[in-house]
């Protein structure tokens, strides 16, 4: 209907608008709908392509390590000997290669193709069915350990040392003296190890490298005993703690020493080469390798056969094993043990405080010490727990010593450790050494009183505080990040101080509180508990902020950090004086410019 002027009357006109408006309305509803499930796609596809690169990584560092071990040793000893021997061999060729500054791609990919060619394809021809059903099943058993390793990393001392250490190394293809590090210079064979994988995918890759070590540990424990089900008890004794589980999933270095320490005693009374070299090994993965490389030598002198050759072939072999990187660290410092024994080798500003003499709170610590790791973290570094069933292992490990020579030898050793452990640090990971050998003494004096299934469900029982612990993580880090995004906004919400060193600019930045965004903070970061910018040594000793300010002048510092919660000098707010401009402040730090 139209009006007398010709034209259309109001309510076709709304009826027509209707019609336009529904029709767009289901274009951007479309279009949306497109957007979606583009992006839905993309992320789907990113996250395909980041977990299938990573799990070619791991098969690749496996497959290194067992043809190498197996090119070395033969292909009749077991498979997970195979690869704790190929791991040795790469990280001690890593410290040469390192040490003249040679540790490039071309020679870490060099050194895989040989390795891979020797013993992956002959290998491969010998596969048969029953193989590939096991390693499907250990592959399927891996999958949650392997998740967890692909989240970025977060661990203090991994963000603080370890990872720049890593990158130092890559960047340069040598081991150097790293001045503005907590410890410029100590054992670093776990470090090399993780080079390669850092060149193919970056720093969550070098995580691998503790599974693939927990993954070669587990295979040799199973392979230990005579009795399948005793390797399966004691495998699950060690897995069954929550802090092997955290352990085998970040970059830091005591997956390698339980390792390396396991597989040396495994030796001791089958090859006393590969027991000296794997034990000089665990000694340049962690000074505390050094005592268990002693207890070996210990036991061959009260339990070996044929001393008068096993022992020199032993002690040749340990040599192998520890003077490349100990000889790199006495070139760098002049201290083999630095930054320890100032006494002998003369202080640095990394001395750390001398351990204090035997008190009585030593003596405390040590009985109460079970209780503390496994319920009362805070009081050993706040580690994830162990679990109960290790206190156990222990007690009956020293039940076992009344009857057994070889359990009295193990036993004197953990209590000798323990009494070491009282002046050190009190951190819980430095007892995961003692966990796969208590394991198997505990493992092997029970297993044979019990029946199989009473044996399986053991077995079930002891592992599965590890399988919560996993499920505990994956609910409390959320949805794996893939992306760049999504990594950025993972380490903003877990880290307090990360969101104010992302608005520095070019240029140095010192720290307070906040030392483990060394790695975040790339080469230009400053600030430590020790070293020439040491708190106490830059903050501490300013009277004002004009003091200050020079101070961090004579630096060429031109950015200031402070952790809000973790800055133990009381510079939390500085005056609003014209050497210092405020950049940003939330929650977690503050961050200023220091004017020129």
């Amino acid at each position: 209907m139209t009006s007398a002027a010709g034209g259309i009357d109001a309510s076709t006109a709304r009826q027509q608008r209707n019609v336009i408006d529904a029709v767009l309305n289901v274009g951007m509803t479309t279009e949306r709908s497109s957007m979606h499930l583009y992006v839905t796609a993309h992320a789907i596809i990113a996250a395909v392509f980041f977990i299938v690169e990573h799990a070619a990584i791991l098969t690749l560092l496996l497959a290194v390590a067992a043809s190498a071990g197996t090119v070395v040793m033969g292909p009749r000893l077991p498979l997970a000997l195979h690869a704790v021997m190929g791991t040795a061999i790469a990280g001690q060729l890593f410290v040469l290669l390192g040490t003249i500054g040679a540790l490039r791609p071309w020679s870490l990919w060099t050194f895989a193709a040989i390795a891979v060619a020797a013993g992956v394809v002959p290998a491969a021809r010998r596969l048969n069915r029953s193989q590939l059903v096991r390693g499907a099943a250990v592959a399927l058993f891996t999958l949650p350990l392997f998740l967890l390793a692909l989240y970025p990393p977060l661990a203090f001392d991994e963000t603080l040392y370890h990872l720049p250490f890593v990158r130092a190394i890559a960047r340069s293809g040598a081991i150097r003296f790293l001045a503005e590090h907590r410890s410029p210079a100590f054992p670093q064979l776990h470090e090399l190890l993780c080079v390669p994988s850092f060149l193919l995918a970056g720093d969550t890759a070098t995580h691998l490298v503790a599974l693939a070590e927990v993954l070669i540990l587990t295979g040799l424990m199973i392979a230990w005993p005579q009795q399948r089900l005793t390797g399966f008890l004691a495998t699950a004794l060690v897995l069954g703690n929550p802090i092997v589980i955290q352990m085998a999933t970040i970059t830091y270095t005591e997956a390698a020493l339980m390792l390396f320490v396991a597989a040396g005693f495994y030796c001791l009374d089958r090859n006393p080469i590969a027991a000296g070299f794997l034990l000089g090994t665990a000694c340049s993965v962690k000074y505390l390798g050094c005592y268990f490389a002693a207890a070996g030598f210990a036991y061959l002198l009260l339990f070996g056969t044929n001393r008068r050759r096993t022992i020199p072939l032993f002690l040749g072999a340990l040599a192998a094993g520890v003077l490349p990187m100990y000889g790199r660290i006495v070139a760098l410092t002049g201290n083999p043990f630095f930054p320890f024994l100032p006494r002998l080798f003369g202080a640095s500003p990394w001395t750390l405080t001398p351990p204090p003499p035997l008190r009585s709170s030593h003596i405390v610590t040590a009985l109460r010490l079970f209780w503390d790791i496994t319920f009362e973290r805070a009081r050993v570094g706040f580690q994830p727990p162990y679990s109960p069933l290790f206190a156990v292992a222990m007690l009956i490990t020293f039940v076992a010593a009344i009857r057994d020579r070889r359990a009295t030898f193990l036993a004197v050793v953990c209590a000798g450790y323990i009494a070491i452990f009282t002046f050190l640090p009190q951190d819980s990971r430095y007892l995961m050494p003692l966990l796969p050998l208590v394991a198997m003494a505990a493992a092997s004096a029970v297993a044979p009183l019990l029946r199989k299934n009473v044996i399986v469900a053991l077995s079930l029982l002891a592992i599965a505080p590890g399988i919560a612990y996993a499920g505990y993580r994956f609910v409390r880090q959320g949805p794996l990040p893939v992306t760049s995004a999504q990594r950025q906004q993972y380490l903003e919400a877990r880290i307090p101080e990360y969101r104010a060193l992302e608005h520095r600019g070019p240029g140095r930045i010192y720290v307070c509180g906040a030392e483990q965004l060394k790695y975040f903070g790339g080469d230009d970061l400053r600030g430590d508990v020790a070293g020439p910018f040491a708190y106490d040594t830059i903050v501490g000793r300013s009277v004002d902020a004009e003091h200050l300010w020079r101070t961090l002048a004579q630096s060429h510092i031109r950015y200031l950090l402070f952790s809000r919660a973790h800055c133990p000098i009381t510079w939390q707010r500085l005056p609003s004086a014209p050497r210092f401009e405020l950049v940003y402040a939330d929650d977690g730090a503050v961050l200023w410019r220091v004017r020129p």
